[in-house]
């Protein structure tokens, strides 16, 4: 008897060992993101942040969640006020928000991959994709960065249904280059005379993928993009589907805008996401993971060189550029649509990453960009305007 219960008691002494044995990945990413916060002096900036933010968006104004993270290392994410204001839901990390023209980064990384796999070239005509095209001799590389000379469709579209008295029951892309054709609307210019930003073009651009691929540009998206990185509270608004993390969007005194029948049109706008999930985006651009660096790089590229000579932003594959007098070099995009204003800014040079998303309009959106100057040398100044 006392034999079988040394036995067992070796047993469950070594059992309970192994069942406490350290995950030696795990302990090595943990130790990995301690000695990278001590590199980058990640308390300081810890501090520095909390500052800034508690300072400009705990005052009731803003309504949104940031993230601002450094070589892979997350320094500050936090949310701020309501995803329903109504029923007083409050924000989450993973709530999601309208991106806006933030969304043209992706359209530009759809039309990048489809380059990457050899299925277009950026300097074939829209044409060649889109049977029927009257806008001749525009190409795709034009339409990128805001170069094709086409006029507003949300104007026109917004126009010829306000004189109808009615909005249509269904809207999206097809729809409004359809109505500027049958209006016979003329381009601004000639293409590739002069930078015009242009939401029509990124909107012809989602349909180039669509006519490419054979599928909706949502779930080209979804296949190609958001599932493989696992951005699971990412989407685009066409989907059809309901999203638990939407939030509403407001304006002034939380005035609710509901959405109209421009939501349907995508490639300008239209991509739904979290900061967490932007996160996984930035990462992937950083690794490589979805686009190879060569291909990621030419995004980066200031391609209006007539603004160089007059101011030091420029635009590139769905990113506005910046090339300061000292010639450093940086990307990011702002957006707005509705209530809803975003920024996203990512500092290549030193892994840097800043995301602010809100669903209440306020241009405090775009402050973020002053936070730049605690990452490296930067023109811009943290104090207030």
């Amino acid at each position: 008897m006392q034999k079988l219960f040394f036995i067992l008691s070796i047993f469950f002494l070594f059992s309970s060992c192994a069942t406490k044995a350290p995950d030696v990945k795990k302990v090595a990413a943990i130790d990995s993101t301690a000695i990278i916060f001590k590199q980058i002096n990640g308390a300081v900036k810890e501090q520095q942040l909390d500052t800034f933010f508690q300072h400009r968006f705990v005052d009731g104004r803003f309504s949104g969640c940031v993230l601002v993270a450094q070589r892979g290392v997350v320094l500050y994410k936090k949310s701020y006020g309501w995803a329903d204001h109504e029923k007083r839901d409050s924000l989450q990390l993973t709530s999601a928000f309208q991106l806006a023209s933030v969304s043209k980064q992706f359209t530009a990384a759809a039309i990048m991959l489809l380059h990457q796999e050899g299925k277009l070239n950026y300097d074939d005509t829209v044409g060649k994709f889109i049977h029927g095209f009257i806008y001749h001799g525009i190409t795709i590389k034009q339409l990128l960065t805001h170069r094709g000379g086409l006029d507003k469709y949300t104007n026109i579209c917004d126009n010829y249904y306000r004189e109808k008295g009615c909005e249509p029951a269904t809207f999206n892309n097809d729809s409004a280059i359809a109505i500027m054709e049958a209006l016979n609307v003329r381009p601004f210019r000639k293409p590739d005379t002069k930078f015009e930003y242009s939401n029509t073009g990124y909107v012809i651009l989602a349909d180039v993928v669509e006519k490419i691929s054979g599928q909706p540009f949502c779930e080209f998206m979804q296949e190609n993009i958001f599932t493989p990185l696992k951005m699971q509270h990412t989407w685009i608004a066409t989907d059809g589907k309901t999203h638990a993390e939407k939030t509403k969007c407001y304006f002034g005194k939380w005035s609710w805008w509901q959405d109209e029948f421009l939501d349907g049109v995508t490639g300008d706008k239209g991509v739904y996401s979290s900061v967490e999930d932007m996160y996984l985006w930035d990462r992937a651009l950083h690794d490589g993971t979805i686009l190879k660096p060569e291909i990621i790089k030419e995004a980066f590229v200031g391609y209006s060189q007539e603004l160089d000579k007059k101011k030091y932003w420029n635009y590139g594959f769905g990113w506005r550029t910046i090339s300061f007098e000292d010639g450093a070099t940086a990307v990011f995009h702002n957006g707005w649509w509705h209530g809803f204003t975003s920024s996203y800014i990512p500092l290549k040079d030193e892994n840097v990453t800043i995301i602010a998303l809100s669903n209440k309009f306020n241009k405090s959106t775009y402050a973020v960009r002053k936070l730049s100057v605690l990452f490296g040398d930067y023109p811009f100044k943290i104090e207030d305007e």
